[in-house]
């Protein structure tokens, strides 16, 4: 027997086709489900990951900022630490050459000119 070609009527392919559509739209409830399931596992939707790697890059760059102005202060504090040794040198120096000559001058000077050197050499 040879198989008819002959169209199926016009209310059997509607039918078919809101059979189709209403198993379509079942099949994408159930995805939607499926991927609001897999959303709560895994943590917040694309569009935050976007968020969250633009706050990654904003951290990042605010550490390279933060690393810049430490290495600043570093330096700052070593030049602070140069000039406290300069002035310690200094002091030591300017004690031996002025206030030890000035306490010197006061056994040999005249006692007046004695008192004056004591008192400024306290």
């Amino acid at each position: 027997m040879a198989a008819s070609t002959t169209p199926a009527p016009r209310s059997a392919k509607s039918a078919a086709s809101s059979a189709d559509i209403a198993s379509l739209n079942a099949e994408l409830e159930q995805l939607r489900r499926e991927v609001e399931r897999l959303r709560q596992l895994v943590g917040p939707s694309e569009e935050s990951y976007v968020k969250l790697r633009l706050d990654v890059l904003g951290a990042r760059d605010a550490a390279i900022g933060a690393e810049a102005e430490a290495g600043r202060l570093k330096g700052y504090c070593m030049a602070l630490e140069a000039q406290v040794a300069r002035l310690d040198r200094d002091q030591i120096w300017f004690r031996q050459q002025v206030v030890m000559r000035l306490k010197a001058l006061r056994y040999k000077a005249t006692p007046t000119l004695g008192k004056v050197v004591g008192r400024l050499s306290k």
